[in-house]
C-alpha cells in the first residue's frame, strides 16, 4: 500500500479520502472550496489536506476536538483499533455528531476500525475507495453526496 493511501486511515477510523477538505482542492470544487473558506475564516488557497496521518493537515484536524490525535499519541498507536480499549467512550460519544443531509459521517467509525483491526488498513481502504465513487461515471464523492454531481446518478 502506498504511503498517500496510509494517510487517508484517519486515527478514529474516518475515510479522508471522501471529506471535501481533502477532496475539494483535487476535484477543483470551487463551490465547496467557497463554503469552507467563509466556514472556516481561511483563505481558498490554504484548504488542502492530504489525509489524517500526512504532513499537510487542516488546522481543524490538526488540532482534534475530538482528541483522538492526543490519545492515541499518548497510547503510542497510530490508530484507535490498535488501542486495547476499542471502543472507548471518546469514540461511542463520537459516533452521531456529525450528520450532513441526514447523514452521519461517524456513525460507522466504531465497525470500521474493528473491520481494520481483522482485515488490514489495505484491504478497508480498497473497500472505501470503491464505495467513495459514483457506481456509473466513477467519479470519486464526498461522504454526504445523494447525487453524483457530474452524471446526476442517484447515490443513496
Amino acid at each position: 500500500m502506498k504511503q498517500d493511501a496510509k494517510n487517508l486511515v484517519g486515527i478514529c477510523g474516518l475515510y479522508c479520502g471522501a471529506c471535501p477538505y481533502y477532496l475539494d482542492y483535487r476535484e477543483n470544487d470551487v463551490e465547496e472550496l467557497k463554503r469552507i473558506s467563509q466556514r472556516l475564516g481561511i483563505p481558498i488557497e490554504e484548504i488542502r489536506c492530504d489525509g489524517c496521518l500526512s504532513d499537510k493537515v487542516l488546522p481543524q484536524c490538526v488540532d482534534c476536538r475530538h482528541g483522538f490525535r492526543s490519545c492515541a499519541n499518548d497510547k503510542a498507536v497510530t490508530w484507535c483499533f490498535q488501542c486495547p480499549e476499542l471502543p472507548c467512550q471518546r469514540l461511542k460519544d463520537f459516533l452521531d455528531i456529525h450528520v450532513v443531509n441526514g447523514i452521519s459521517h461517524h456513525a460507522h467509525v466504531i465497525d470500521d476500525l474493528q473491520y481494520m483491526k481483522k482485515h488490514g488498513i489495505e484491504k478497508w481502504v480498497r473497500k472505501q475507495e470503491e464505495s467513495g465513487c459514483c457506481p456509473e461515471c466513477g467519479k470519486k464523492l464526498y461522504w454526504f453526496a445523494y447525487e453524483c454531481p457530474e452524471c446526476h446518478t442517484k447515490i443513496r
